[in-house]
């Protein structure tokens, strides 16, 4: 259905669970094919991955080095400018 926040390229999603459904109406039936899918940027996706992977192996590697939280979120912010 039409997107609750007004964003013409969202829609909201409601689910329902059937297994307590015991009656179905057809209010509106659709004819129309639906528009197509957005396209999607695969070498996004993989940089975006990637760079999740590096970020977990330092922290996994930090905490086996016995660094702490907040020595962790130090070398981030220093790391990120």
């Amino acid at each position: 259905c039409p997107s609750s926040s007004g964003k013409p390229n969202h829609a909201d999603i409601l689910l329902v669970n059937l297994q307590y459904v015991s009656e179905v109406e057809i209010i509106n039936d659709r004819t129309g094919t639906p528009p197509p899918l957005a396209s999607l940027n695969v070498s996004k996706l993989a940089n975006k991955a990637r760079t999740e992977k590096e970020e977990k192996m330092s922290q996994a590697y930090a905490i086996s080095a016995g660094v702490s939280l907040e020595g962790q979120q130090l070398f981030q912010t220093i790391h990120k400018t």
